[in-house]
């Protein structure tokens, strides 16, 4: 997965908006809740300050024992009257306002002014416009329960928003003379005043207080964003780029590049250290390149001594290996006849162990001839397209009664017959001995498998068995030239020379493919290798 980066310009943007965007506006939402609550705290004030402005003209009302108002005024139109309570003289006709009444009168005034209204509620009233709604009930309730002392509500009428404040009205001394002496003693709650107090232009005041916050938080934190990150681009950004690009031309090669910064702080000091690094690096550089060249020199010469080594080392394993054939064919013919001929049990036992010692011998000698011709890559190719299926089951079935004699089975694990370019008798010789190995370091009741794969362009062949195994070091090493392992004879005995899986790697990588083995200590070993289909 491709990883993404942030230049730190744009991760400390991102950290500081993330810090700041959260913390200011915590303090802006904090200050618009008080700003909020302050409002309402007004609003409340304001019902509380109407509510006993009200309470005290009708006590005033009261103490006078009611308004003489003319009934042909204004003031007077639309007022319903309970009492005929009338004064008649030269200037006119005088009704006598009750406190009620010039509770109503107040509010029809206010109410026309939209400024705000106010009403009477009564459990009992005499005037049915006193009909206590819900809300007003329960508080005249809660009243006279000595619950509260006051309430105040939030609600909707007519599409708009109003604040109701409600409180009690006790009964005085002036009040008992309308209303009759059993109903509510005197200092009695008679019912309750409701203030209604318009909040649609409290409410547009405080979207536009709102707004004003959230812009005003806007441009202060932007602001300081701009300012942080110009800061950080003036102060930061633009020394480290200086190093950058130092860094740069010093990994190019360039060790007379140097910085100049002067800033008159740590960034300073760190360009004069960085000016000083390139300067000594210059100085290791001509130096290195001084005992290089020498190096190299010396290299040179050993190298071109270790060549002519080589060459006489593999001329004269070549060499010997081919001569060795020779005597080693005619011995080999001798002892077949001496085999034939000789019927003693003690001469057929000398003979057995010098039969024995010639196979390894001549094995011993084919392995150095191989070897020497793949390694100086002169031994002979022929590649054809071949049955890779078919080779191994031929294999199979010839090394089945080596494989029985140690009482252990194989099984070949071959779906179809599958084709790739290949010398046959180079991959035959590799398959021959992974699968002689395999024999070699398992014990009797074990099992060998041995498997074949291909797909669109390689053909994969596994040889896995249930051996003793081989540890993480030897894995490492095992394609490697004279290197052996322990045989299943156990720890510390070894057979072979060590070169049968050098030469299996060396005619696997001539086919273009690769060899390799997995293996874990007491769990057995699988042998791979791979061979391209078309070469």
């Amino acid at each position: 997965m491709k990883k993404s980066h942030l230049s730190l310009q744009w991760k400390f943007l991102l950290c500081i908006t993330l810090i700041v965007f959260p913390t200011i506006g915590a303090i802006f939402v904090w200050e618009g809740m008080q700003h909020e609550k302050r409002a309402i705290d007004q609003i409340m004030n304001q019902a509380k300050v109407l509510a006993r402005q009200i309470i005290l003209t009708r006590q005033w009302v009261s103490d006078c024992g009611g308004v003489m108002v003319d009934q042909t005024s204004e003031g007077a139109k639309e007022i319903r009257c309970f009492f005929d309570d009338k004064l008649i003289t030269l200037k006119g006709s005088y009704q006598r306002f009750t406190p009620s009444m010039v509770t109503k009168r107040l509010s029809q005034y206010s109410d026309r002014e939209d400024l705000y209204r106010f009403r009477l509620a009564s459990l009992n009233p005499l005037n049915p416009e006193n009909r206590p709604d819900e809300f007003e009930r329960g508080a005249l309730v809660r009243f006279r329960n000595a619950e509260i002392s006051e309430a105040y509500k939030f609600g909707h009428h007519d599409k708009k928003q109003y604040f109701q404040y409600v409180v009690p009205l006790h009964m005085e001394k002036g009040c008992l003379k309308c209303h009759q002496a059993g109903e509510v003693s005197k200092g009695g709650i008679r019912g309750g005043l409701s203030v209604f107090l318009p909040m649609d232009k409290i409410k547009s005041s405080l979207q536009q207080d709102y707004m004003e916050l959230v812009i005003g938080a806007i441009c202060l934190i932007s602001l300081l964003i701009l300012t942080l990150f110009f800061l950080l681009r003036r102060l930061v950004i633009r020394p480290m780029r200086e190093f950058e690009e130092m860094a740069d031309k010093i990994g190019g090669g360039h060790l007379d590049a140097r910085v100049d910064i002067s800033t008159g702080d740590e960034f300073e000091r760190l360009g004069r250290a960085f000016n000083s690094m390139a300067e000594r690096l210059g100085r290791g550089r001509d130096l290195l390149e001084e005992r290089i060249n020498q190096s190299t020199q010396e290299l040179s010469e050993a190298n071109r001594e270790l060549q002519g080594l080589d060459k006489l080392k593999s001329d004269f394993l070549a060499n010997m290996s081919h001569e060795l054939r020779s005597p080693l064919t005619v011995i080999r013919g001798g002892v077949d006849y001496l085999n034939r001929t000789i019927k003693g049990v003690e001469n057929r036992r000398y003979l057995d162990i010098m039969d024995k010692n010639l196979r390894r011998l001549i094995h011993l000698v084919s392995d150095l001839f191989d070897f020497t011709r793949i390694e100086a890559r002169k031994a002979d190719w022929s590649f054809e397209p071949e049955n890779v299926s078919g080779l191994i089951q031929e294999i199979v079935e010839i090394l089945s009664p080596l494989a029985t004699d140690k009482g252990v089975a194989i099984h070949c694990q071959c779906h179809g017959d599958v084709y790739a370019e290949m010398d046959l008798e180079r991959i035959e010789q590799v398959m021959v001995n992974l699968v002689e190995n395999a024999i070699k370091f398992s014990d009797e009741g074990m099992e060998i498998e041995v498997e074949v794969q291909e797909d669109r362009d390689d053909v994969l062949v596994a040889v896995r068995d249930q051996g003793i195994g081989i540890s993480g070091e030897s894995l490492d090493i095992i394609f490697e030239k004279f290197s052996t392992l322990p045989t299943a004879g156990g720890p510390g005995k070894r057979e072979g020379t060590g070169l049968g899986l050098a030469i299996c790697k060396g005619i696997v990588e001539a086919h273009g493919g690769r060899i390799w083995a997995e293996s874990k200590e007491g769990e057995g070993s699988v042998f791979f290798f791979s061979l391209p289909k078309k070469r």
